[in-house]
């Protein structure tokens, strides 16, 4: 195997699959990034078991020849390793090849790297899903969807099926939702052709890391499924990840559809308030911020015995409904705050220790916090 190619567009590619990589495997081979060069360019692969990663390099890219093969081959190479070096290239091209089955030589400028191989006959053989009627989701609108979820995705481990977002499609209507318990996000999109019923949880921690890798492009995204497996392909990437095993809590009561009080607040402005109050909390006070909810005016304040005390006062676009008071964790409320798009948000609340939603005139994102007792 023996190639050249321009640094910036391998280097893209690497990042890229290096996002499969795993740290802790026993299975050395799985800290390598898998390569195939064939005439057509060159695959680039990297699984962790749950999550595997594969995008294909073309030999030219908008008529430009960005990558000429001398000899076709495959290698697996440590990629860690492999990103670092790349890293340092300060030239346009970086030159690849394959000596003896066990060494990669990577040369640029004046600088000659001999890295160590491993066997790439060890490579587990994967297989990639593919089913012939996909989801089809817009890749802006699949951002939007996994920005707004996955900030309630719970990090416990003790129940594995919290840590992931559940993905429902009723009636062509698709449901995203994810919880930690202590706080809900729900995002709903409507389709528009016909699809089967689908109730799935797909781990949180992969959409995180598919998403890092889509924000930048456009297109469609096409997503695949079997029992136990989710795949997304876009143009020339495969993300493909397993499923969280399990049934997933049915999330729709925990809704409330009757409030007792309506705000109505500039998001940015609501955004800078609760992060100035929420400064306390950095220095390792309580997270626990308070609204008292005038007819004129919100005060919002935090004390902590052993830190200090802030007040801040901002005065609601609209408000109706009874006054109360309520306290709750200023970092749930600044990560529902800091997805949603629109310019004016509303706060609906049902009472001082019951659970409030976060709206905007989109009415397909709910986003859901749960209060705490306060004195």
């Amino acid at each position: 195997m023996k190639f050249k190619i321009q640094n910036m567009i391998f280097s893209d590619a690497i990042n890229n699959v290096i996002r499969a990589l795993s740290t802790k495997t026993p299975m050395p081979i799985l800290k390598s990034i898998k390569l195939d060069l064939v005439n057509e360019g060159i695959y680039l692969t990297a699984s962790d078991s749950n999550i595997t990663i594969k995008q294909f390099v073309p030999t030219f890219i908008n008529d430009k020849q960005i990558l000429y093969i001398e000899e076709i081959g495959n290698a697996a190479i440590p990629g860690r390793l492999l990103q670092d070096v790349l890293r340092k290239v300060n030239e346009e091209f970086v030159e690849i090849a394959l000596y003896e089955d066990k060494f990669i030589k990577i040369n640029f400028k004046n600088s000659d790297y001999t890295l160590n191989c491993l066997d790439v006959r060890e490579y587990p053989n994967i297989n990639l899903i593919s089913s012939n009627s996909p989801i089809k989701i817009e890749v802006n609108k699949l951002v939007e969807l996994i920005r707004q979820t996955v900030i309630s995705i719970s990090t416990n481990e003790s129940r594995p099926i919290l840590t992931g977002v559940n993905l429902k499609i009723v009636n062509n209507t698709m449901y995203c939702i994810s919880t930690d318990s202590y706080r809900l996000s729900q995002k709903v999109l409507n389709l528009d052709y016909e699809l089967p019923n689908i109730n799935i949880v797909i781990p949180g921690k992969s959409l995180i890391e598919f998403e890092k890798i889509i924000t930048n492009s456009n297109g469609l995204v096409d997503i695949h499924l079997t029992n136990n497996i989710i795949s997304f392909k876009l143009d020339n990437i495969i993300f493909q990840s397993r499923l969280l095993d399990g049934t997933y809590p049915e999330t729709s009561r925990l809704i409330p559809k009757d409030f007792g009080l309506i705000q109505e607040f500039n998001r940015l402005e609501l955004i800078e308030v609760i992060d100035r109050v929420s400064l306390l909390s950095k220095e390792g006070a309580s997270n626990i911020i308070k609204f008292d909810i005038y007819e004129d005016k919100t005060i919002i304040s935090l004390d902590s015995p052993e830190i200090g005390k802030v007040v801040e006062e901002i005065v609601p676009k609209k408000q109706e409904g009874s006054l109360i008071r309520i306290g709750f964790n200023s970092k749930f409320l600044l990560d529902a705050l800091r997805v949603l798009n629109q310019e004016n948000i509303l706060v609906k609340f049902t009472g001082e220790v019951r659970p409030f939603i976060i709206k905007t005139d989109d009415d397909s994102v709910t986003q859901l916090i749960l209060p705490v007792r306060i004195e």
